[in-house]
C-alpha cells in the first residue's frame, strides 16, 4: 500500500521535471549573435522574410528588423542572475509597412523581457517575462 502512495506521489513530480527541463534557465550571453524572432506573445510569424534580434552581448546592444522597421537598443544583464536580460526602450525607423500589427506586437514584446530560457534545441531560446512566460522564440540564424 505504502508503495502504491509513494508511486501516485512520484509520478507527477517526475512529469513535472521533465517538462521544467525543457525550459531551463540559461545564461543571457548565449544569445551573442544573431537570431531570427519565430513567435512573439503565442502567435507563430508566418513571413518569408523573418524578423530578426542580433545580440552584441559584450557591448550589452542589441539591433535587428522588426518586420520592415530597424530598431536599435541596449540589453541590463545582472552579474547575480545569469539568465536576467532586460531590453531598453528601442529607438526604430518609421516606415509604414503592410503588416505593423506583427511588428508593434515585437516592439511591445521587448518592455515584457526579463529573462532567458533554453529552448527545446541548441538553436532556440525563449525570451521570458518575470514570471517565465514566453514573450518572443528565437531561433539561431
Amino acid at each position: 500500500m505504502k508503495k502504491a502512495i509513494l508511486t501516485l506521489l512520484m509520478v507527477p513530480a517526475f512529469v513535472g521535471m521533465l517538462f521544467s527541463c525543457s525550459e531551463a534557465k540559461t545564461d543571457a550571453k548565449k544569445l551573442e549573435g544573431k537570431w531570427n524572432i519565430v513567435e512573439a506573445k503565442g502567435e507563430k510569424i508566418q513571413k518569408e522574410n523573418l524578423p530578426y534580434m542580433e545580440f552584441d552581448m559584450k557591448d550589452k546592444k542589441v539591433h535587428g528588423n522588426a518586420g520592415c522597421n530597424i530598431f536599435n537598443s541596449t540589453v541590463v544583464l545582472d552579474d547575480k542572475d545569469i539568465s536576467s536580460i532586460t531590453i531598453n526602450p528601442a529607438a526604430a525607423t518609421m516606415m509604414a509597412c503592410p503588416d505593423m500589427e506583427t511588428e508593434g506586437v515585437i516592439l511591445q514584446s521587448f518592455d515584457d523581457v526579463k529573462g532567458v530560457k533554453a529552448g527545446q534545441s541548441e538553436n532556440e531560446m525563449l525570451l521570458v517575462d518575470g514570471s517565465g512566460n514566453v514573450v518572443l522564440v528565437l531561433s539561431k540564424n
